[in-house]
């Protein structure tokens, strides 16, 4: 039972995936227009510290909703480099620019051939990366943002497809009708949301700011109006995600999320399974159905979280194994928050040792409730951090994403925390949504080419209309 006595009911988007040609006679018959497809195609390539994903996406440019077509899934552990190694994920797997390529290559090939389509359909490729081990910059990061392009271009993607387009001429011909590129132009903002200037202030920039806007087109279909102010956070193997103001025509980023994620709950059951590189991906479904004692869970979470440092980041070059930069965060009055264990990453092996103890002493069951008790309790210090940053605005939406947000009691144990942390039912005021990243990319090629939807829009303020005559008379110095 939730606060008050009631349960929460988490809006929670699930990918549901539909063949291109599919789509395309949906879209069309419900048009009643036989020859119209403003249909924009873009793949989201991403190398995360667990999983490579490709996912391709269509968005319907006259409803501006955005639909998956497919996703490829495979283990990162795939691309171990038996040499020439960069860099490396949070589990140790040496990776190479040569592997990296070619693992994306085959991920971005298998995902549009099971989508019915081929390469060259592609309107746009949009690439990320959540792998920030072995770097002590945030600049370092370029080297394997270079590895995807190759590996792209391996899968047969022309460079062209991966770069904003700097005139009508360059974008398909199907859909040049729909782009705004002779009245506006690409300034860098993505659903409104302007990014820190000058320098990066984490090493994953781009992960939050994909997610930030692919959450607030997920919310369309939740029938949430999830434009800023917002708070997304992004819980894959690493921790992204930002908070943002209700500037007009663009918000400012006020708040920047890094460190661990998804990481902590893989450290907790590697002991578990018996891969090399363990992920809770590798855990089999428990069938056990048996009531839990809470007292345990509770337990076992508390031992956990003594482990972990969950913090507004005030010092340092790297939190939770990722590149930061306070002082260029301090000169945009950005707080950086972040999720460690003990200090970077040192207590991840006594966090494998208390899941090793859970499952030898109890069973899985245990173990998958306490990740998800640990999982809610991080969400929760890092909103109530934010909160007393004074960050919050009223009016301030929260937006989930990661297998370790979503998965799971999640959804519901997070509800229950933040509604108690704000005194009211917060099942309205959070979303919860699979694939953010990849409907961000999707938004963000949108962007790169003017593919605005003023009847429908991502951008601008919640309750607030299209920006669109704002910005015009931002670019112009008006």
């Amino acid at each position: 039972m939730g606060l008050f006595g009631k349960k929460h009911h988490p809006k929670l988007l699930k990918t549901q995936q539909m063949s291109y040609s599919d789509l395309f006679f949906t879209l069309r018959l419900s048009r009643g227009n036989l020859a119209l497809r403003p249909i924009f195609i873009v793949a989201s390539v991403e190398l995360g510290n667990s999983t490579t994903k490709s996912i391709v996406s269509a968005t319907d440019l006259s409803s501006g909703k955005t639909y998956i077509l497919d996703k490829a899934v495979r283990m990162t552990r795939e691309a171990l480099a038996q040499d020439a190694a960069f860099c490396h994920t949070i589990t140790r797997v040496e990776l190479s620019e040569e592997s990296i390529a070619d693992l994306v290559c085959k991920t971005l090939q298998e995902s549009t051939s099971a989508a019915g389509i081929t390469i060259p359909d592609l309107h746009f490729v949009v690439r990320s990366s959540g792998v920030t081990a072995g770097f002590t910059t945030v600049e370092e990061m370029q080297g394997v943002i270079t590895a995807l392009a190759k590996g792209c271009m391996l899968a047969g993607v022309p460079p062209r497809q991966m770069i904003s387009p700097m005139r009508v001429e360059d974008i398909h011909s199907d859909l040049r009708k729909f782009s705004r590129m002779e009245k506006t132009y690409f300034d860098g903002a993505v659903t409104s949301n302007e990014a820190p200037a000058g320098e990066s202030l984490v090493s994953n920039e781009m992960e939050g700011e994909l997610v930030t806007a692919g959450l607030k087109e997920a919310a369309k279909w939740l029938d949430v109006d999830y434009r800023n102010p917002v708070l997304s956070l992004d819980f894959g193997t690493t921790l992204a995600g930002r908070v943002t103001d209700d500037q007009l025509p663009y918000s400012r980023v006020t708040g920047s999320f890094c460190g661990l994620a998804g990481a902590i709950p893989d450290a907790f059951i590697s002991h578990v399974v018996s891969e090399k590189y363990p992920s809770v991906i590798d855990c089999p479904k428990s069938k056990l159905k048996r009531k839990l004692k809470s007292e345990v869970v509770r337990e076992y979470a508390d031992d956990v979280l003594r482990h972990l440092r969950i913090e507004k980041i005030t010092a340092g070059t790297l939190f939770g194994g990722s590149p930061i930069n306070v002082a260029a965060a301090e000169k945009d009055d950005v707080a950086l928050i972040g999720i460690d264990a003990g200090d970077n990453l040192s207590d991840l092996p006594k966090i494998a040792e208390i899941g090793k103890e859970l499952y030898r002493e109890e069973s899985l069951c245990y173990v998958m409730a306490v990740i998800d008790e640990v999982s809610a309790c991080t969400v929760e210090k890092l909103v109530g951090i934010t909160k007393a940053e004074g960050l919050l605005l009223p009016d301030t939406k929260i937006g989930i994403t990661g297998r370790a947000g979503i998965s799971g009691k999640k959804p519901e144990l997070i509800l229950e925390k933040l509604s108690n942390l704000f005194d009211r039912k917060m099942d309205k005021e959070v979303i919860f949504v699979d694939d953010a990243l990849a409907r961000g990319a999707a938004v963000l090629g949108r962007c790169m080419h003017q593919f605005g939807s003023p009847g429908n829009p991502i951008g601008g303020t919640q309750g607030s209309g299209c920006i669109y005559g704002k910005r015009i008379k931002r670019q112009k110095g008006k």
